[in-house]
This record gives structure tokens, sequence and C-alpha cells, in this order.
């Protein structure tokens, strides 16, 4: 295969070699693969565990209570897979394999302090959503900051990531705050 590819290309089998086993990584890729793989791997686990958290709360949502909160618990928790997903290919890309082992999942993503929860109000569902997603918001900040300029890539895949976790949080935020405005 390499001497076929070093036929048609005029590239070494050596430089073949290393392509094929390097990938998308080159010489330009500042970061260790491994750390970031770790990283990456991490925070999909937090992708799991939120896609979890906001099913069970979109199932246990009463719609007369709150119109469209159900409908929004389920359009957050497709995100979050998407949010995996993406992960996931990255960590392939980088040459790494996704964690798919339900308790490491839980591990990992209780060592930044995302556990499930399930509140008995609607109220308490939202508040253990939006501090889910703050969470979120702290650990992808800290790995985008990690990674600097090391991996570009990767760094706009947080970015993305974050936008959408920052906006999560603030509607969830807002909801609560129209929740308490209207009790009073």
């Amino acid at each position: 295969m390499e001497k076929q590819i070093k036929q048609q290309t005029g590239f070494s089998e050596k430089e073949i070699g290393e392509a094929i086993q390097e990938g998308a990584i080159t010489k330009q890729y500042l970061a260790d693969p491994h750390t970031i793989v770790s990283s990456l791997n991490r925070l999909r686990s937090t992708e799991i565990t939120s896609y979890l958290q906001y099913k069970q709360h979109a199932y246990m949502a009463v719609s007369l209570l709150s119109p469209g909160l159900k409908t929004e618990f389920e359009a957050h928790a497709l995100q979050e897979l998407q949010h995996a997903d993406i992960l996931a290919n990255r960590i392939q890309q980088l040459g790494g394999v996704p964690v798919f082992d339900l308790q490491e999942l839980a591990g990992k993503a209780a060592s930044i302090g995302v556990h499930p929860e399930q509140g008995t109000t609607l109220v308490e569902m939202v508040g253990e959503n939006l501090m889910l997603e703050r969470r979120q918001v702290e650990a992808y900040s800290a790995l985008i900051r990690e990674i600097g300029d090391k991996d570009l890539v990767t760094r706009q895949l947080l970015l993305d990531i974050l936008q959408t976790t920052e906006q999560h949080a603030s509607e969830l935020a807002d909801y609560l705050k129209r929740s308490s405005e209207t009790r009073r």
C-alpha cells in the first residue's frame, strides 16, 4: 500500500507510513493528543449525563404546569447528545477511543462535578439543569484556555459547544427569574 502511494505521490515510504500512523496529527499540532483525548472524554461524559438528566426531566415535566418546558427539555437533551457525538468524532480523529463504559462515564462526569439530579418540581428540575450547564461552562472554558492555540480544531469545536451551553444556562436562569416573579 505504501509503495503504491509512493509511486503516485512521490513521498517516501517513511513519510507515508508516518502520515498513516499519525492521521490528522502533524508537526503543527502542538498539544499532547493523549491529554486532549482524556479531557474530551471527560467533557463527553458530562454531555451524556446531561442528556440523561434532560430526558428524565422531560419525562417528568407536566406540560399543563409549564407549557413548552417539556419540549425545551427534549430540545436541550438532543443538543447534549449532539455535543457528545461531536466530541466522540474529535476523540477518534486524534487517535483516541470514546469512552462508552457506563461506570467510567459516570466517574468522568463526577470528576467535573456533574451528577444526574431529579427534582420533584419543575422549578427544582430547571435549577438542577442550570447548575449542570454552569459546571459545563466552567469545564469548557478551562479547557479552551488550556488548549490556547495548540489545537485549533478542538478549540473551535469547544467554543461552539460552549456557546450553546451558555445559551442553555441563560434560558434556564431566565425561566427561574420569571418563575420567581410570578410567585410574588
